[in-house]
């Protein structure tokens, strides 16, 4: 072979051997940099990481905020404010279909307080206007507890009093009731009354607003009376003694003041309905009328 002929391959083998070694440098001067970087003991802080406060270390911080905010730091949530509300759901006049007497009917609830606890009061009753004065009322005075977002516990003192012409009587309860707004947003209330003699009664009420439109609202309402006893004086037999139903279609110019029509349906069942029977009173009654309903 030629000299001319070994020029290329050598040329290569060169080539090859001095990229060989340059690479080997490479590596033996980052590995003396990262050793010495090591034993110097420096670390690299993530670009996000928080500065501490001048002057403390982590553990004065961590210390700070283990403890309670100072007096005058502002609470995060103000619900320590008091609010009111009165709801006047029932102002009507009641035109009877029988031959017994008009009367005016009102139901009407409010309250003081704040989130979770509250004074709640309750008023419902009637009075007639034709033959003689003759009416009946009552008005419950109640501590009220919010146990979910919806529904509150409530106990107190309920004042009843009944009148007819020169007769009158009154009488005070103890009260346990709960209120709220069911799944499907009906709202109900039930009540549990222990009378100054001992009779036992119970109350409840369901109601719903079927919206025809953003301002005409169609609202059916049932109420339902129970008593443990009989009660001779008022009239009352054990086991179920009333119920109403009743159908109210209001247009709300605004939704704290809305006027409407209605019309109910009143009947004393079981042992009650058979005491009004013997006594020569009707078990049955239609009312229609129309009436207003407002909040404030």
């Amino acid at each position: 072979m030629r000299p001319d002929d070994l020029r290329i391959p050598c040329l290569l083998a060169g080539l090859l051997l001095a990229g060989s070694l340059a690479a080997q440098s490479v590596d033996e001067h980052a590995g003396h940099g990262h050793a010495t970087g090591a034993q110097r003991g420096e670390t690299t802080a993530p670009a996000d990481t928080p500065l501490l406060p001048e002057g403390m270390t982590l553990d004065d911080v961590l210390d700070y905020a283990a403890n309670p905010p100072p007096e005058n730091f502002p609470h995060a949530v103000p619900d320590d404010h008091v609010y009111r509300f009165t709801f006047v759901e029932q102002l009507e006049y009641r035109l009877a279909e029988d031959d017994s007497s008009d009367h005016l009917g009102w139901e009407a609830q409010g309250w003081v307080g704040g989130d979770l606890h509250r004074f709640w009061w309750k008023s419902e009753g009637e009075a007639g206007f034709e033959g003689s004065d003759s009416g009946d009322s009552e008005t419950d005075f109640l501590y009220a507890r919010l146990v979910s977002p919806f529904w509150s516990v409530q106990a107190g003192l309920q004042y009843a009093n009944e009148w007819g012409g020169a007769d009158y009587e009154d009488r005070w309860s103890a009260v346990v009731a709960l209120q709220g707004i069911a799944p499907y947003r009906f709202e109900l209330d039930s009540s549990l009354y222990v009378s100054e003699d001992g009779d036992v009664t119970l109350g409840g009420e369901a109601e719903y607003d079927l919206r025809i439109t953003q301002r005409l609202v169609l609202q059916p309402r049932a109420a339902m009376g129970f008593s443990a006893q009989d009660i001779e004086r008022r009239g009352l037999g054990s086991g179920v003694t009333d119920l109403e139903i009743d159908l109210r279609l209001r247009y709300e110019f605004r939704r704290e003041l809305a006027p409407y029509v209605f019309a109910r349906y009143d009947t004393l069942l079981g042992e009650t309905g058979d005491i009004a029977r013997a006594a020569g009173e009707d078990r049955e009654r239609w009312y229609y009328g129309a009436g207003v309903r407002f909040a404030f």
